[in-house]
């Protein structure tokens, strides 16, 4: 009796899915197939180098598996020790080690507010996953060593145990409400309590800050500080009173018309002449009007970031129909209880992506204060280089700092893409 073949199996549902994926995106047209072809030679030069294409083009094994590209020198030519190092003056720049348990303990409550943060707001785990690969592997990398490994391991054990809370006792319960406001609460305390831990104290110095530590700290100042600024100035923008109006307006037209570091040179130079620096007001051992240039970059961060923030408000209050404005007039609710319940949210809600897109060109921005001494992430670059043991390793510095950047970035931009779609932007 003859053996028939029988039809052949059908692929893993994985499989299918990709290729159903490759087909709608990379092949689905000539036009679509010619750009994949040419943007994959592109990235195969990059990171292997024009060498081993033209040997597998020849019909030869490539000499060396890593080529000639940016893989070979990120794995087989870079000096990473200008990074290890100097991995205390990079992360904390010239902080005390006896002063360092307060960045731990700052982490540790951080860990704890984003763990449950993401269990209450996120139900796929396998981000989760990919973020905490993407953001701990430079960091077991580059810093953690001895004790700084078991506080780094520490904070990823309190995230955890925060996100398995949230998923496990409050997301499915009927507390899931409540404790999400709590959580707001507990993350806008959270910034006081911060500024308290890094600044209480007599052997603590605001100018000791650098490196990755100051380039946070400006920019959490500065996205906290200029949001309800510029959340006023929309509003007052938008009001029916002529001379509120027009502050606004000359407000943000005229800071919209100067680049930062017009503002930061105006901070450094001519605001110690306007302010009085006959003593310093401290409340609770934090000193609040010590005008030193780190408060002064501050000032000149909020100042030009809630102009432009300000437009993209009243972009988003623009957009609310003013239907809606008169038919709660009509139910006798007040202009405050309209703006808060009605015109807020949702004008909020439809500029989510633009916001976060200023808060990140926010961060970034923050690397220009090196251009008034202040050691920053991007300037604590330029000191490791200049070591004598360490010139000429400029491209594995800018390198390690260009992906540090990227991963907060990043992190901001995907958790912007989960808020929106939690929120439902973009659909009706």
């Amino acid at each position: 009796m003859a053996l028939t073949a029988g039809p052949p199996l059908p692929a893993p549902l994985s499989v299918r899915r990709i290729r159903i994926w490759a087909r709608e995106n990379l092949f689905g047209s000539f036009s679509n197939t010619a750009l994949t072809v040419v943007i994959s030679l592109i990235l195969w030069v990059v990171i292997f180098g024009a060498g081993p294409l033209i040997d597998i083009a020849s019909g030869s094994w490539p000499d060396h598996l890593l080529g000639n590209g940016i893989l070979r020198f990120v794995f087989d030519g870079a000096q990473w020790e200008v990074i290890t190092a100097n991995r205390r003056l990079i992360f904390v720049g010239r902080l005390p080690s006896e002063e360092t348990w307060r960045i731990w303990v700052v982490l540790f409550i951080i860990s704890g507010l984003a763990g449950l943060s993401w269990g209450l707001w996120s139900s796929i785990g396998r981000r989760l996953a990919v973020m905490l690969a993407i953001g701990l592997v430079p960091v077991f990398l580059f810093m953690a060593e001895g004790e700084s490994a078991l506080l780094t391991a520490g904070t990823v054990g309190v995230f955890a145990l925060g996100y398995v809370i949230a998923r496990m006792l409050l997301a499915p319960g009927s507390y899931r409400g409540m404790a999400r406001n709590l959580l707001v609460v507990s993350w806008l305390l959270s910034f006081p309590i911060t500024m308290y831990l890094l600044s209480a104290g007599d052997n603590v110095d605001s100018l000791n800050w650098g490196g990755l530590l100051l380039t946070m700290i400006l920019a959490v100042v500065g996205i906290v500080a200029s949001f309800p600024l510029a959340l006023l100035l929309a509003l007052g923008r938008a009001s029916s009173f002529p001379v509120i109006r027009l502050f606004c307006v000359g407000y943000i037209e005229l800071i919209r018309g100067v680049p930062l570091i017009t503002l930061l040179f105006m901070a450094k130079f001519i605001l110690p002449l306007m302010v009085a620096q006959e003593g310093d007001v401290s409340l609770l051992g934090v000193r609040l009007l010590e005008m030193n240039d780190i408060v002064r970059a501050m000032a000149a961060i909020t100042i030009f970031s809630s102009a432009y923030l300000a437009e993209i408000i009243r972009g988003g209050l623009q957009a609310v129909p003013r239907g809606q404005v008169e038919a709660a007039q009509a139910l006798g609710l007040g202009t405050t209880r309209i703006l808060a319940f009605i015109v807020l949210p949702q004008a909020l809600r439809a500029v989510i992506p633009a916001i976060v897109g200023q808060l990140i060109a926010l961060f970034k921005d923050t690397s220009l204060v090196l251009i008034v001494g202040l050691t920053e992430l991007l300037s604590v670059a330029r000191q490791v280089t200049a070591q004598a043991d360490f010139i000429g390793t400029q491209a594995e510095a800018l390198l390690f700092i260009a992906l540090v950047y990227w991963i907060v970035a990043f992190s901001m931009s995907r958790a912007s893409q989960q808020l929106e779609r939690t929120l439902g932007v973009g659909e009706r």
